[in-house]
């Protein structure tokens, strides 16, 4: 009975052993077309996608690989069945990882007495559409959605809006101060203090912000620029009840 119990082990260890050989093969092989046919182009990630297709991640960018080695797809794969949107999925859990990692004490937060919902929303205080969505943030948060603004200068650290926003992360009271900034008045004090925004503006090009406002939900869904409160939270409200 033992030596049956130690040779069906064998044989299950054999299997998983040639069954990775093959995908840890498989991974080597599509590596190698890439390098062949692109041979500047780094690979950040590789992994088997399906039976069909591998997913190969370039400067945040996802392509597929056939399984034949023989065809690049560059596009979005999208499940026939449930109409679900598989690339954007895999975009999706790695803004979550990095989303996660941001240290809060790098944010300008405002709580609601209850949270139900997280946004976390890249803003600059010279984008207008910024100004528009702040301007309804008493009603996210009276509708429990906590804010937590990371405040980045998106034409950089030489200029007016990067300074103004050290200025209001180096006041006395930030949350005031900011309010004052999108309420048009600028603010310049002598303070000068160790602040996140230029760390800020790195985490926005990791998680790929190309304007603002740029609004990311708790589970690492993207709302794209300016968006009504009240759709916003019809929004939340969705993806709560799914």
């Amino acid at each position: 009975m033992q030596r049956f119990i130690i040779f069906l082990l064998a044989i299950s260890l054999g299997i998983y052993l040639a069954s990775w050989s093959k995908t840890n093969n498989d991974i080597d092989g599509a590596k190698k077309a890439i390098k062949n046919a692109y041979p500047d182009i780094t690979v950040d990630n590789i992994r088997v996608f399906n039976d069909k297709f591998f997913e190969v991640t370039v400067q945040k960018e996802i392509f597929y690989i056939t399984k034949d080695y023989e065809n690049l797809v560059a596009g979005n794969i999208i499940e026939l069945k449930t109409g679900e949107n598989l690339t954007e999925k895999t975009k999706q859990n790695a803004r979550v990882s990095l989303i996660n990692n941001l240290d809060t004490n790098r944010m300008i937060i405002y709580k609601p007495k209850k949270t139900n919902h997280v946004l976390t929303v890249f803003t600059d205080t010279s984008c207008p559409y910024c100004k528009k969505l702040h301007d309804e943030i008493d009603n996210l948060i009276t509708n429990n959605i906590e804010v937590r603004y990371v405040l980045f200068s998106r034409n950089g650290n030489n200029d007016d809006a990067f300074r103004q926003m050290v200025s209001i992360w180096c006041s006395g009271d930030r949350l005031k101060n900011l309010d004052m900034a999108f309420d048009g008045d600028f603010i310049k004090n002598d303070n000068s203090c160790e602040n996140p925004i230029s760390k800020n503006y790195t985490s926005a090009q990791n998680l790929g912000v190309t304007g603002t406002p740029m609004i990311f939900t708790g589970d690492g869904k993207l709302i794209v620029g300016y968006q009504p409160s009240r759709a916003i939270i019809a929004y939340l409200e969705k993806l709560s009840s799914n």
